[in-house]
């Protein structure tokens, strides 16, 4: 390889590379603060990541700031993954940015070592490799998903695995969330049978060899959680009720998750987005692709959106519903999360001899990129210089937006070490200003708990059908339900009896059961002391 064109590869990585980094840099210039979808991150597993960080270093009695102090260490996702380290190294904000790089450049590299194998187009590899790293979203749940290209690397190519690779392989599944992994990681060999079919006669034990190395030291790493579904008490877990989906509805989510057609009526919509800008072309394109290799890959694809169309049908709902244990609770549904290598892939196959349809989907694929970029600030943006909300919009896209430290730091001086129940406020932003709960988002907790918890909103479910049907058939989100702020109907004595002494507040409540402790505390919010 000349000199010359070293350097243009490498120039192609550090162009790409770049456009990966402006997801950081575009929020931090226009607010000060990077920004990220906060769904199921910002109100749940980043709490508990912060937790992660107090309890390496040292502060055991860090966990009992949950739930009333029945969260066990055996309920911790990430308890023993060697990346969550990260979070007693740096404050939990850097320590998240941190680990989201490092997820996203894994991604990169491992699908571009794949990649270059395959389609000898180094901008193609490298674009493409690119797009992997954007959508291989969320980055929270660890790496696993970012090594599968490796993976596959290492089964088609090399004929003998190194110490090196198994190290690389134990590595990445050790910082691998087995939750959100497990079930595609079994898809692994599928692809590996696509794109050589002699793999089978020629490389069969090498499939076996990685796989099973990966699958038993992620579930090594995470054999807290196997151990609590298994050993432990009785989970909430155990009242798991799913609804099937009538056929419509089934086969309209069947369409509408092929294609990721955005939801114009929420957030949704910028997150699907940029999904629905390249997959659109891809599939249909792929449709008429004489390619066989492509054919298996979209009908690969295909197959895997109909088992999720069939998870929702009631014959599969009614047995899940009627069993016990993990079988109850293990996602299925999670086999989905392979779907990012599985486009990629797609694209990588389809552009490698066919300029007609490279021009069709290189630069769908290369704007997907740039909205991915910006669009979790897209919606702050509107709402802050496009919305009547203006100057005195609060960017809850940000750490410094939603957990309100300011706010918070005020109620903990008063508070102290007792404990809170929050009404129309994420209990979990309590957490992260260190103030005990009884409340909050919570994967893994006892039954007996969800059942105690359930008397102090029992009058806010009987008069709201919805929220009775959130809590009684999932109840992780263990939330002081409010059908009507002008008629709270909150049993604060069974709250006491739990363990709160105070109650954190959006709205004003009159009850007798309560005395204003802090009228707004400078802030929005209220606090009051149960009587």
């Amino acid at each position: 390889m000349s000199e010359n064109s070293k350097n243009i590869k490498t120039q192609y990585h550090f162009i790409f590379i770049s456009l990966l980094l402006v997801n950081y840099f575009f929020p931090l210039l226009i607010f000060g603060d990077v920004t990220l979808f906060y769904n199921d991150k910002l109100d749940s597993e980043l709490v508990y990541n912060k937790i992660l960080g107090k309890i390496y270093k040292g502060d055991l009695d860090s966990i009992n700031i949950f739930l009333a102090g029945e969260i066990k260490f055996e309920y911790l996702r990430r308890l023993f993954y060697p990346y969550s380290l990260l979070y007693a190294i740096f404050n939990f904000e850097l320590a998240y940015w941190i680990s989201d790089f490092l997820v996203k450049i894994t991604s990169y590299f491992s699908f571009f070592i794949l990649a270059k194998k395959i389609n000898k187009n180094f901008l193609l590899c490298s674009l493409f490799s690119c797009l992997f790293a954007c959508i291989n979203l969320p980055t929270l749940e660890g790496f696993g998903i970012a090594i599968f290209p490796y993976l596959i690397y290492l089964i088609l190519f090399k004929k003998k695995i190194k110490l090196k690779n198994y190290f690389i392989i134990i590595f990445f599944a050790l910082n691998s969330d087995i939750v959100m992994t497990l079930a595609a990681v079994f898809i692994i060999p599928i692809i590996a049978i696509i794109i050589d079919k002699e793999i089978l006669k020629n490389n069969f034990l090498n499939i076996i060899k990685i796989i099973f190395v990966f699958v038993f030291f992620e579930v090594v790493a995470g054999s807290n959680l196997v151990f609590a579904q298994i050993y432990g008490e009785t989970l909430h877990r155990e009242e798991f009720f799913r609804e099937s989906l009538p056929l419509a509805d089934n086969v309209r989510a069947l369409i509408f998750g092929l294609f990721r057609f955005p939801e114009i009526s929420s957030w949704m919509l910028f997150y699907n987005l940029p999904f629905f800008i390249f997959l659109l072309p891809l599939i249909i394109f792929s449709i008429f692709s004489k390619n066989r290799t492509v054919y298996l890959f979209l009908s690969l694809l295909l197959l895997i959106h109909f088992f999720l169309f069939l998870l929702n049908t009631d014959f599969i709902v009614n047995m899940r519903n009627n069993s016990t244990g993990l079988l109850k609770s293990f996602q299925f549904e999670y086999v989905k999360n392979i779907f990012p290598l599985l486009y990629v892939l797609l694209l990588l196959f389809i552009t490698k001899n066919n300029n007609n349809f490279l021009k069709f989907l290189v630069y769908p694929s290369l704007l997907s990129i740039l909205i991915f970029q910006i669009n979790s600030s897209i919606v702050p943006i509107i709402k802050k210089h496009l919305s009547d909300e203006g100057k005195d919009y609060k960017n809850i896209y940000t750490f410094k937006g939603y957990y309100s430290q300011d706010a918070y730091q005020e109620i903990k001086k008063i508070v102290k070490n007792k404990r809170v129940l929050s009404i129309g406020l994420d209990p979990m932003v309590a957490v992260v200003n260190n103030i005990n709960t009884i409340d909050g988002y919570h994967n893994l907790y006892p039954l007996s708990y969800k059942l105690k918890f359930r008397e102090i909103i029992k009058n806010e479910l009987d008069k709201n059908k919805k929220y009775k049907k959130y809590y009684d058939n999932w109840g992780s989100r263990v939330y002081a339900f409010v059908s009507d702020p002008n008629n709270i109907e909150i049993d604060y004595k069974a709250a006491k009896k739990i363990g709160a002494k105070y109650i954190i507040s959006k709205f004003d409540i009159d009850s007798e059961s309560l005395e204003l402790t802090c009228l707004k505390c400078k802030t929005q919010l209220y606090l009051y002391k149960i009587l």
